[in-house]
């Protein structure tokens, strides 16, 4: 629906394919098994229980509820909510995350209070880039959408969780946003290009639906830096990097089903939060 209406899309019930105990594939899944299969096999398939929940990734949900906070208001016509109030969602956000955790783990220079100030800072940026374009004419459709869609007959269904949809003219823009800790490069957009592709290719339906002609996905990018900076990119995809994704979840797909779940040690190890339960 188009209007002041958010879209919602129930997602499909857990089941299994073809016996195995797993009925679809993320982009957070594919990235995971690629880092580490033996990651992927304690997250997806024995669900075991976390050791305890890296700051980032807290911090990053806190901060993804307080700017959706920012697109509530703009489909309400209400005014953008001042630092203030974002920072309500984004501490009940943080207090969601966290108070579950059997620990929370903090970088060597961070705690709860320097990774709040840097959210205000990094909240008055991304606010005050939303007030600027608040009068481009583009209108939100839907926030936080989850939808299901078959990419190839021999995998699982992909399921998406897209930040945010708009309407501009006929374009339907899908946005993904992510907090990093410097501005992307060509590189980084290179390493999540799928993420976007996946969202692309499982969005063409909605797109005729809705009477739009173009799907045009980008990526907002928000800095952890002193004074946060907000990128808005729009990469492009070739139809090599379509098929060379096909290929990878393939790839990706038959390895899983063939139970290789090997352990891969490296940096990101200490970061893991089934650390003790692989390495011991």
């Amino acid at each position: 629906m188009i209007g002041n209406s958010v879209i919602t899309t129930a997602l499909t019930p857990p089941a299994t394919t073809a016996g195995f105990p797993l009925d679809h594939l993320s982009w957070s899944g594919i990235k995971t098994y690629a880092t580490c299969p033996k990651k992927f096999y304690f997250k997806y398939i024995a669900q075991a229980q976390t050791e305890f929940v890296p700051a980032t990734l807290a911090f990053g949900s806190a901060f993804h509820r307080a700017v959706e906070a920012v697109h509530h208001a703009r489909i309400q016509g209400a005014e953008i909510p001042a630092v203030d109030t974002l920072m309500v969602a984004y501490d009940a956000a943080w207090k969601e995350e966290t108070i579950r955790a059997p620990e929370v783990q903090f970088a060597k220079t961070e705690d709860t209070l320097s990774l709040r100030e840097m959210a205000i800072r990094m909240l008055a940026a991304y606010r005050e880039h939303a007030v600027q374009n608040a009068t481009s004419g583009t209108q939100v459709i839907a926030i936080e959408y989850g939808h299901r869609y078959k990419l190839l007959a021999d995998v699982p269904e992909i399921e998406l969780r897209l930040d945010l949809l708009e309407l501009n003219g006929t374009d339907l823009v899908i946005t993904d946003f992510k907090t990093s800790r410097s501005r992307w490069n060509d590189d980084n957009v290179r390493e999540h290009l799928g993420q976007l592709v996946l969202y692309a290719n499982g969005l063409v339906p909605l797109m005729k639906d809705i009477g739009a002609t173009r799907i045009v996905p980008r990526f907002v990018i928000v800095s952890k830096a002193k004074k946060p900076a907000v990128q808005i990119l729009v990469p492009k995809a070739t139809q090599e990097d379509v098929m060379r994704l096909k290929s990878t979840i393939a790839d990706t797909w038959t390895a899983i089903k063939s139970g290789v779940f090997v352990q891969r040690e490296s940096f990101w190890c200490a970061q893991c939060p089934f650390k003790k339960r692989c390495l011991g």
